[in-house]
């Protein structure tokens, strides 16, 4: 039981090193996103509260993962930005805005799926395991301010 403590442990705190935004899986089940997406919007929902708290996604949501997981935050109140690339001229003008930023690092390592979502300058991350057609956390949720 310790190795596996410490094993998801450094599993997650690799995850604070790691710069590139968005979903690094390459073929998840849409019922794993659902649970995922729901798991991290009631997170949020403890931390930030809805209806007042708007996020602005620092990088496209493209992928299946990234499309479930707007669904969930909206469905749980909250006012989401989507990544747009900036024009020329917008780059050079400061963004004026009165929401949060929000980022994900979805990846998958030695049959152990991790999200890491950065809030600002917080990072949450959580350890999810897959056993035939289901995912369930391998562990609590890990708040670094």
């Amino acid at each position: 039981m310790f190795r596996l403590s410490m094993f998801v442990l450094v599993f997650m705190l690799t995850g604070c090193a790691t710069t590139p935004y968005g979903n690094f899986v390459a073929a998840n089940d849409e019922a794993h996103n659902k649970s995922i997406a729901h798991d991290v919007t009631q997170q949020l929902i403890t931390l930030y509260p809805p209806a007042s708290t708007q996020f602005n996604l620092q990088h496209p949501t493209a992928d299946s993962f990234g499309d479930v997981l707007v669904d969930s935050l909206r469905t749980g109140g909250y006012a989401i930005i989507e990544h747009q690339k900036p024009s020329p001229i917008q780059a050079a003008q400061p963004a004026l805005s009165d929401g949060k930023t929000l980022g994900y690092v979805f990846d998958r390592m030695d049959g152990l799926y991790r999200l890491t979502v950065l809030v600002d300058q917080h990072v949450l991350t959580r350890a999810y395991s897959s056993s035939e057609n289901t995912i369930n956390p391998a562990g609590y949720w890990v708040r670094k301010e």
